[in-house]
């Protein structure tokens, strides 16, 4: 890809910068290996001496080319996934909330049911159907009261863990002292937000998948956007 253009303007009501173009053969230049004889872009039709059928078949050769090249943009060899381990099945609406967020980063999640302290054996059976396939995975655990669940796990797996107690409002101030204080060689932190969680595990995707990291990144601006429109509103209601 040598260069590419894209045209824009801005909006005279908002003043919001607006993208008014596609990124396609009539916008840049791509000349595999660097040889510009290979040239797939559209100066392979405005070289033409003579429009042809063979010619255009040609033409039509190199934007199908093209298509299936981009179309890989779309794809990503790491996939990467969170699987949410739930002390108890009571704490299913907490973990569905961190599925609904792994959802609009594009990061499969699954959700399934152990305890630590009631079944270690069984929680370590969980761990190991998710080592060894060569997917990237982040852990969530999810446990109220005393939480062994995560420093459990962050103890037998290389993989990285998050705890994300769903605290009560009784007890949610001593509680998450189980999650907080944690014995010496491990290392999951922590966080009391479903969409904390689930931002965690697609930061850490997000360093080797592309499509994650541009989901992150449109985040951020919409954020800063916000902020923006509300510091904007609050002015105009002061002066």
């Amino acid at each position: 890809l040598l260069s590419f253009q894209i045209e824009f303007g801005v909006n005279v009501l908002t003043k919001e910068i607006v993208l008014a173009d596609v990124i396609d053969n009539d916008s840049w230049r791509l000349w595999p290996s660097g040889d510009r004889s290979q040239q797939k872009d559209k100066q392979s039709y405005r070289d033409l001496k003579e429009v042809t059928p063979e010619a255009l078949q040609m033409v039509k050769r190199n934007f199908e080319w093209v298509a299936e090249r981009v179309e890989l943009l779309l794809k990503t060899k790491s996939q990467g996934r969170v699987v949410v381990l739930m002390g108890s099945p009571s704490d299913l609406s907490h973990c569905e909330k961190i599925k609904k967020a792994c959802a609009t980063f594009g990061i499969p999640c699954e959700l399934r049911v152990t305890s630590a302290h009631k079944g270690p054996d069984e929680t370590l059976r969980i761990k190991a159907e998710y080592e060894g396939d060569g997917i990237p995975t982040v852990f969530v655990a999810v446990a109220g009261r005393s939480n062994g669940l995560g420093p459990v796990m962050s103890g037998n797996t290389a993989y990285p863990v998050v705890n994300c107690p769903p605290l009560s409002a009784e007890w949610g101030t001593q509680d998450v002292w189980s999650s907080l204080r944690l014995p010496s060689g491990l290392g999951c932190p922590t966080t009391l937000s479903p969409e904390g969680a689930a931002q965690f595990a697609a930061q850490i995707f997000g360093l080797t998948n592309h499509l994650v990291w541009a989901k992150l990144r449109s985040n951020m601006l919409n954020t800063w956007i916000s902020l923006k429109q509300a510091d904007k509103k609050l002015r105009e209601c002061t002066l």
